[in-house]
């Protein structure tokens, strides 16, 4: 049996409106819309969560997934900056990326 991890988009301050790309354990797992929701079943353990877009990034959050149980992360813009010349001086910085439940 697996586990699943959840991700949130809300909308906020978006200069860029296109999905950011989601990242698990350093593989390409799919893609999540602005206002959007996505599920992505995983093997019970501790995996590394990650966004990206245009070469701008979230921090990786580890996450623990049991057998059977959801873990569910938010994200969205880190401020109005994060996706200026700000955001591509320190990429890292751009998405934010938070362990909800």
């Amino acid at each position: 049996m697996s586990g699943t991890i959840t991700l949130t988009r809300r909308s906020g301050f978006q200069l860029r409106p296109r999905a950011y790309k989601v990242w698990i354990d350093g593989i390409s797992v799919g893609r999540l819309a602005q206002n959007g929701a996505a599920e992505f079943a995983v093997d019970p353990g501790v995996h590394l969560v990650e966004l990206s877009l245009d070469g701008m990034y979230s921090k990786k959050v580890q996450v623990e997934v049991r057998e059977g149980a959801t873990r569910r992360l938010h994200c969205g813009a880190n401020g109005p900056l994060a996706f200026s010349a700000f955001g591509l001086l320190l990429p890292g910085l751009a998405i934010k990326l938070t362990l909800t439940h």
